[in-house]
């Protein structure tokens, strides 16, 4: 039984401040912090600004005293009726999340991969280099390695260690080495061939796989690419031919957002043309919604998608996203935001999703140190299965 709910604030990677709410019942005390991002889809479900989350959940806390937690389920029906919006734009995503995972750990005694029904491990897609809205000399946002012959959790952290320390050395005896972001990924006056080209050298080294986020929506522009830090402008063919180039150039594994958030139409070009070799990932496409899925679905626009909770609203919610894209073969990519707090809650819905990967950094240890703890604790762990890459 529920007998009491708070709340406060943690400072995320940004400094900035995210909300943390506690949820005090017999068995005792569970939490949950959740993150926002710095580039945001449209369709995402809606932020408060932190003071006015506090305010709202000071309003609505005491609804929830005395409800039963193994009813998780109910608690999350409760959330939505009580917002009574699609996407929280009332009490505001960041209460309607952490409200519903700090009971969910309640329900589950801290084991919120039991939810799930699977227990695999997922391969870490880690941002070694980083552009766009995260800064850097990219208009890309991310480049990131995937140690697909890992083991176990442990091997593949230091893995991504390994190729995040050679990367540095490399940019930085070139002298193109700027610092590193909030995700702990370098920042280098490179563009998105270069970056390639030193990413893609490093990772045959290490045997491991590269992938980007080219979050494209951020620089498109009514009818064009625009590349403000190379200022080319490009039409949508000539993007296309552009991402599809560099894709088969470097073999790339992973390809997350290559075009603007409302073009299904190219999304499903690229996933005909190479969606036996590389996951062609779904972000600000799908933003989590179910809907959108959907119409991803009937158009075969990605064989991947990424799983960002905050963009959607309860655990019952995102579990019906995961799902459904599991019944029409979409593999999950359950993933960290830019702008994160130290709680660990997506390591749990990675193993229980089964999904393939989980996208997380340098600058997310705790996740990394979560999933190598219930590899120790969970009966016969195994890693995910893996698509291989037929490049």
């Amino acid at each position: 039984m529920i007998r009491s709910l708070s709340a406060n604030t943690v400072a995320n990677t940004a400094g900035k401040k995210s909300l943390v709410v506690r949820v005090r019942t017999d068995k005792g005390f569970f939490f949950a912090s959740v993150p926002t991002g710095t580039s945001k889809g449209r369709h995402e479900a809606k932020s408060l600004p932190i003071r006015r989350e506090l305010s709202v959940f000071s309003r609505i806390r005491e609804k929830f005293v005395g409800l039963d937690i193994k009813e998780w389920k109910k608690i999350d029906r409760l959330i939505q009726k009580i917002d009574g919006t699609k996407d929280f734009r009332k009490i505001g995503i960041d209460n309607a999340l952490a409200i519903s995972i700090a009971v969910a750990r309640a329900a589950t005694k801290n084991s919120l991969w039991k939810l799930g029904g699977k227990r695999r491990f997922p391969f870490p897609a880690g941002n070694i280099i980083g552009g766009g809205a995260h800064r850097g000399g990219s208009d890309w946002q991310e480049f990131l390695v995937i140690p697909t012959k890992a083991k176990n959790p442990a091997e593949a952290l230091e893995t991504l260690k390994s190729v995040w320390r050679d990367t540095h050395s490399i940019l930085r005896k070139k002298g193109v080495l700027l610092g590193h972001n909030m995700e702990h990924a370098n920042m280098a006056r490179l563009d998105e061939v270069k970056s390639l080209d030193i990413l893609s050298r490093v990772a045959e080294d290490h045997g491991t796989r590269v992938g980007v986020d080219v979050a494209a929506s951020n620089f498109w522009k009514r009818k064009s690419y625009m590349y403000k830090k190379s200022r080319e402008t490009m039409k949508p063919l000539e993007h296309f031919d552009f991402v599809l180039e560099l894709a088969e150039k470097y073999r790339l594994a992973y390809i997350e957002d290559p075009f603007h958030e409302e073009d299904f139409k190219s999304h499903t070009l690229l996933t005909k043309k190479i969606g036996r070799k590389a996951l062609i990932v779904g972000d600000d496409l799908y933003t989590t919604n179910e809907s959108r899925l959907r119409k991803g679905v009937r158009m075969k626009s990605t064989n991947s998608m990424i799983i960002k909770p905050n963009q959607r609203g309860t655990v019952s919610q995102v579990l019906n996203v995961i799902s459904l894209a599991r019944k029409n073969r979409i593999s999950t990519v359950p993933s960290h935001r830019s702008e994160e707090t130290p709680d660990d809650w997506i390591a749990d819905f990675a193993v229980g999703s089964g999904s393939p990967l989980i996208k997380i950094g340098l600058g997310d240890m705790e996740k990394h140190r979560r999933l190598i703890k219930l590899w120790k604790t969970i009966p016969k762990p195994k890693m995910a299965v893996l698509k291989a890459f037929k490049y």
